[in-house]
């Protein structure tokens, strides 16, 4: 391919290679075993277990144990910090000597299928979310504090954010499918079996194309919304204690995966509904309520958890514009609900475009948790939680720990574009993407 001036445009959002921080291949045999998830997809045990599994692990750069002997002295963030400055010292870490901007590769395996997701990292310049870059999902501030703590000890991103950009013409990725077809400067696998690939793209050319081309398309924020608001907050309050501010200080950028949206490789997976009921569950009463506005089938499945959760994700897919969510109680059956008329989600919620009455999550949000079991905004968080699993879902209602389990088909790619171009955000919780970059792969020193 050759590497011309497709784009003649006034920059808008704007990128810019970086010298990044990486694990040394010389003193660090096996990659996998010093990465870890998101600092936001780890249980407390599997926190543990990152802890053991090496002693450079990343977990203790993104997510450290807490200790009931913390003190503001000594505490996650001040741990992480002295990590930080102690594997660059000795060269655990190793800094890029050029800038560049990577490609980074991940195949993972999802059901009975193999995903290869590609994506360009680079440092994004931090701006007013709105106009340049945009949420693709409304979401609850958790954990800035945390974060933000975390940002002003070690001046540094650990986790990369992911942005989705809308490229019907694919110049970017046939210029990823080229790179990826040489051998990668980094590749490994993690204990979950993903493999991870990244290349160094330091030819000037190079980069000048994929900042020009990615210049004229508004960003959406897929996943780390959190940590951009974060990222922003903390970029504020070094602006007004640097009376020299230029706007380009390190502390002005944050590091970003970017991907295609018309690209095949990302997953969405749905995030489904864990209900808890402050009084006894009345089934019936539920079901009768549901057929005003739902066509409702009681399926019959008579195997182990994880025969009955495939049954309950075959039985709720649709490739059309149905609406099918799953309801279960914990027995050996569930009930399928289709909604019988779209007009009746336009009556629930006027206010909002078609596309977004076309989501699972905001069929449920509003004609089921809203209007059957009275659940509102004020009582969502205490009543509601998530799992990206239907088979943990229905462990933990057979716990006793919910109620009921209320299962959803992920969000369509056409979805996800159609609600960009609309100009709307998706629910909380509507959408995750997968593969999510692991921590540890490249990092970021502000």
């Amino acid at each position: 391919m050759v590497y011309n001036n497709y784009y003649e445009v006034i920059a808008m959002a704007n990128i810019k290679p970086f010298r990044g921080y990486m694990f040394n291949q010389n003193k660090i045999e096996n990659l996998g075993s010093v990465m870890s998830p998101p600092y936001d997809s780890i249980s407390p045990s599997e926190q543990k277990e990152f802890y053991n599994r090496h002693e450079y692990n990343a977990i203790r750069l993104a997510k450290g144990l807490r200790f009931d002997t913390d003190t503001d002295v000594d505490n996650p963030f001040t741990r992480a910090k002295a990590y930080w400055q102690d594997w660059i010292k000795n060269e655990i870490l190793v800094r890029d000597e050029q800038p560049a901007i990577y490609l980074y590769e991940q195949e993972a395996d999802y059901g009975h299928s193999s995903f290869t997701n590609k994506g360009f990292v680079a440092l994004l310049e931090l701006e007013d979310l709105g106009h340049n870059v945009v949420s693709c999902e409304d979401t609850t501030p958790i954990n800035r504090k945390d974060r933000y703590e975390l940002l002003s000890h070690t001046k540094a991103n650990f986790n990369m954010i992911n942005c989705m950009y809308i490229e019907s013409e694919k110049y970017l990725s046939r210029m990823m499918t080229e790179i990826s077809d040489t051998v990668p400067d980094v590749s490994f696998t993690v204990p979950d079996g993903t493999r991870e690939r990244l290349w160094r793209i330091t030819d000037p050319e190079k980069i000048d194309f994929i900042v020009k081309a990615l210049a004229p398309h508004t960003l959406y924020i897929a996943d780390g919304q959190n940590r951009y608001e974060t990222s922003l907050a903390y970029r504020n309050e070094c602006m007004k204690n640097n009376p020299n501010h230029t706007g380009k200080e390190p502390y002005n950028y944050i590091m970003t995966l970017l991907t295609n949206a018309y690209d095949d490789g990302i997953v969405q997976l749905p995030f489904h509904r864990l209900v808890r009921f402050n009084k006894p569950f009345n089934e019936s009463f539920f079901v009768a309520s549901c057929q005003d506005n739902f066509k409702v089938e009681k399926i019959i499945v008579d195997t182990d958890t994880s025969e009955f959760a495939d049954t309950v994700k075959k039985q709720i897919s649709t490739t059309s514009l149905e609406n099918r969510i799953a309801m279960y109680c914990g027995d050996k059956y569930f009930y399928r609900l289709t909604l019988k008329n779209r007009a009746l989600v336009k009556a629930a919620i006027p206010d909002k475009s078609d596309v977004y009455r076309s989501l699972d999550t905001s069929v449920l949000n509003n004609l089921i948790l809203r209007d059957i079991l009275g659940i509102t905004e004020k009582d969502y968080d205490e009543r509601i939680d998530y799992t990206k699993s239907v088979s943990d879902g229905v462990k933990r209602v057979l716990s006793r720990d919910f109620g009921c389990l209320l299962a959803v088909n992920p969000v369509k790619t056409w979805q996800i574009r159609a609600m960009a171009m609309a100009g709307d955000k998706m629910p909380p919780k509507s959408i995750c993407v997968f593969p999510k970059p692991v921590t540890g792969v490249i990092m970021n020193s502000l």
